[in-house]
């Protein structure tokens, strides 16, 4: 059931928004109100219900709201259990205690895993623990529940999960991934969750780094197309609220490593890194989580420019900013920055956080010593009393708003029907998201009357299904995907669905172990190998690929990486595992030339070159493609589907080799090479074949010409596009600026629009296609970069797709369109967050000193 109390179908719903939010009614009527308060707590403070923010913002205690601004995770919903799992180091003995003795804001289940994977248990838990939290805190505010469900409600068994953030950008299909985002956030509050820690809006740069497969793309306009759309879809149900994240630039660390600094100029920054958020933040998401690294030299968390002159004077956001795990304590440990803690809280809540949230012990400080610092610090006057209230303040309107106050428990019946459900939203997503990379004389598809020989990774020692793993990825009920022996979310396997569509099927595992990223810590070993995992390829393996082998008709092998998340993805080297290399090469020793040998890459970067993939006849890349995958991976292989994904991001050209050239981003700026090294990719962003062929007519614009491109920022991309093949399939349409001049270097090519289409053999259709004109602006001015961003005059080459039909489009006029000041913080001297007469002041000391040296 809808919150609403009607019954609503995710996979149908109207991608208009005409259904009115009971959301935004409630905060047109001021409805959010009850009669009846739910219970009283241990002080005999009545529970509020009434949600007058004013109310309770005003009857709160420092203490109290030191406490809202506290977020634990939780790992019981007992509040009192037997065997406590609170860590010793928190000041406190259960879970319980969480409320009646420092009344915490909110609690969260990181990782993806809740303490049930079974969704009735959830849903009961969280409520029994909010009526805990009603009767025993003493100010009765009901908290928020936060969670990881970042593609799909990947925290139960027998949910649905969606295929991962690199293949949401291979559809370019912003409706669809919107539709499977407002199926999350029903199925994530169905179990009693207000908050899902999504969308993901970090660029798409470095292989290299362990969260590569939770970005969209390497194109800013594309991530922030999809963001967007995600953003809408997460907030869709009245009791969830998403977050964006991880404002700002966490994704291109220096070394690829996770949670390392970036150094990036503030170019890059205004042009290409930070616009993403910006699109996400036109949805207006109720929260945003902050970068976990550091940006020139600058903590995020720490950084008053990022939280407060960017995000919330430059972007306008208005809701709460949550800090990321443990990272307050992470300013010390990690960033070696701040001396003391008390040091790094008092930055941080000044840079602009509202909440911190708080890991699972450690050595890292805990609640109490959290909460009893901001006390310390407000009291010693550190921090203003003004911005704890006004921290509270966004923290308790994000209750109100999500109905906390009127409603703190969820239906428990409302869970039956919703999770699970979608299938035809997850098959169809998966399905658009494949990307055939190669398709040597049209290996591809097979008859389906083929005897088959399907090999590669997919068990361990125990003889577990580990090939599960490789399809969903990381936040799957677990930080690092499923464990090899389950539970797992609702699934469509490979073997199964191949098995189904062709004449016989003959499947000879590998091994791959998924349990060695937990191996070696704490004894100075490394926690993870670059394959994201252990593969193997047994004696008695390869005697069973070398005795089905000759008498195959076809040949699909399995590739690609374990599963893996942050830290222990990170990577070195891009090669597929040796055994795996073997694997392909004792395949082609035992198979005749006419055999077809086709590939199938399940991985969340991209793995493996040209040592490997020459080998192979056809190359499928699946990306993790989630809970339909395998039926999606099965129709394409025997041609139900005719695949029609698009890289998002550019395959580095020596990802086979140990150490490859990256990031090679397709739109970064000439030269890419100056002749000692060939930095060219091996296939590039948009690349992606067809079973069909197809050819583009002429190209027209709506207009040739664009005076002020502030008030006409969008154009129209006409072109005729024919299905010459034999076989009907959808062509995703994409227009890029592939030559212009201006004050600053230019890229080489950069995305302005996209649309896809769908194609009967023979047909033509004109598409047309938006081009977005933001994605023109550049940054004037010499190496500061700190000028207003604008879309310089001159003529812009418009090309069609890799190297069809262009046309040129005029701008008259320089201007802005979406940032027509001077970079936030410019004249702020003193960096006080007000640039005043104290900054004028400083300026012009700086000129007579320099004037006197």
């Amino acid at each position: 059931m809808a919150a609403d109390g009607m019954t609503r179908n995710p996979d149908t719903a109207d991608d208009t928004g005409a259904e009115t939010s009971r959301r935004t009614f409630m905060k047109a009527t001021g409805a959010a109100t009850a009669a009846a308060a739910v219970g009283t707590g241990a002080n005999g403070a009545v529970a509020q219900t009434d949600g007058d923010v004013d109310a309770i913002l005003n009857d709160l205690t420092l203490e109290q709201k030191a406490g809202q601004m506290t977020q634990v995770t939780i790992s019981s919903f007992e509040p009192d259990p037997g065997e406590s799992n609170v860590p010793d180091s928190f000041g406190v003995d259960t879970v319980g205690e969480y409320f009646s003795e420092l009344g915490v804001g909110s609690v969260l289940s990181g990782g993806a895993a809740p303490p049930s994977f079974d969704g009735s248990e959830v849903v009961s838990g969280i409520n029994a623990l909010q009526e805990y939290n009603l009767r025993n805190a003493d100010h009765g505010v009901p908290f928020l529940y936060g969670v990881d469900a970042t593609h799909g409600n990947g925290l139960l068994a027998g949910a649905t999960v969606f295929p991962q953030r690199l293949n949401m950008g291979s559809t370019r299909d912003v409706t669809l991934v919107e539709r499977a985002e407002r199926h999350t956030s029903d199925a994530t509050a169905s179990m009693g969750a207000h908050w899902t820690f999504a969308p993901t809006t970090d660029l798409q740069r470095d292989p290299r780094w362990g969260r590569f497969f939770e970005g969209i793309s390497e194109d800013p306009k594309l991530t922030g197309d999809m963001s967007r759309a995600r953003t809408r879809g997460l907030e869709d149900d009245d009791r969830l609220t998403a977050c964006v994240k991880h404002f700002g630039a966490y994704s291109i660390p220096n070394n690829g490593n996770d949670r390392a600094p970036a150094s990036t100029s503030l170019r890059d920054l205004r042009t290409n890194v930070l616009p993403p958020y910006r699109e996400a933040l036109q949805a207006e998401p109720g929260t945003v989580m902050v970068n976990s690294g550091a940006v020139n030299g600058k903590p995020a968390h720490a950084s008053h420019w990022l939280l407060t002159r960017m995000l919330r004077e430059n972007y306008g956001f208005e809701g709460m900013v949550v800090s990321d795990w443990d990272d307050l304590d992470r300013m010390l440990t990690n960033h070696d920055y701040a001396p003391t803690f008390r040091q790094a809280t008092k930055e941080a809540i000044n840079a602009g956080v509202d909440m911190y949230m708080i890991g699972n012990g450690g050595n890292a400080p805990g609640p109490v010593e959290y909460i009893d610092t901001v006390v310390s610090l407000v009291e010693d006057g550190e921090i203003p009393m003004a911005r704890i209230d006004e921290a509270v303040r966004r923290i308790l309107e994000r209750k109100a708003d999500l109905g906390l106050f009127a409603e703190p428990t969820v239906d428990e019946s409302r869970i039956d029907g919703i999770v699970g459900g979608a299938q035809e939203t997850s098959e169809q997503l998966a399905r658009e998201s494949l990307v055939l990379l190669e398709n040597d004389d049209d290996t591809l598809p097979l008859s389906g009357d083929e005897n088959v020989l399907l090999t590669g990774p997919g068990v361990d020692g125990d003889g577990n299904n580990t090939r599960a793993l490789m399809q969903h990825g990381g936040w799957t009920l677990g930080w690092q995907g499923p464990s090899a022996g389950g539970p797992f979310p609702r699934q469509r396997l490979l073997t199964e669905e191949l098995r189904s569509r062709v004449s016989s099927l003959t499947h000879v595992p590998t091994t791959y172990e998924n349990t060695t990223w937990w191996a070696g810590q704490g004894d100075g070993e490394n926690q993870q190998s670059d394959e994201n995992g252990e593969f193997e390829f047994t004696d008695e393996q390869e005697s069973a690929v070398r005795s089905a082998a000759p008498d195959a008709d076809a040949v699909v092998v399995v590739l690609g990486e374990g599963s893996h998340n942050e830290g222990f993805g990170d990577r070195d080297e891009l090669v597929l595992d040796e055994s795996q290399q073997r694997l392909v090469r004792v395949v082609c020793e035992t198979t005749d030339d006419s055999t077809p040998v086709v590939g199938v890459l399940l991985a969340g970067s991209p793995r493996g070159g040209p040592e490997t993939f020459a080998h192979l006849d056809a190359l499928l890349f699946a990306g993790q493609p989630g809970s339909d995958g395998g039926a999606a991976i099965a129709d394409a292989l025997v041609g139900n589907y005719n695949p029609s994904g698009k890289l998002a991001f550019s395959w580095p050209g020596n990802a086979g080799t140990p150490v490859g050239t990256t990031p090679v981003q397709y739109n970064r700026y000439p030269p890419t090479s100056t002749g000692g090294t060939d930095n060219a990719p091996l296939f590039e962003f948009g690349h992606g074949q067809s079973y069909t062929t197809f050819e583009y007519g002429t190209v027209s614009l709506s207009r040739t010409t664009v005076g002020n491109p502030a008030n006409q920022s969008e154009v129209t991309v006409s072109v005729d596009v024919t299905n010459t093949g034999e076989m009907a399939g959808d062509h995703v349409v994409e227009v890029f600026n592939t030559e212009s001049y201006g004050s600053v270097l230019q890229p080489m090519r950069r995305l302005l629009g996209y649309e896809r289409v769908s194609l009967d053999v023979g047909e033509t259709k004109t598409v047309d296609v938006t081009a977005d004109l933001t994605a023109l602006e550049v940054v004037p001015g010499d190496i500061l970069g700190v000028q207003p961003k604008v879309v310089e005059a001159g003529d812009y080459e418009l090309t069609v797709g890799r190297d069809g039909p262009t046309t040129t489009l005029t701008v008259q006029n320089t201007r802005s369109i979406t940032d027509s000041e001077p970079v936030p913080g410019r004249y702020d001297i003193d960096n006080d967050g007000d640039a005043d007469m104290a900054d004028v002041k400083a300026l012009m000391q700086g000129i007579r000193t320099r004037d006197d040296d």
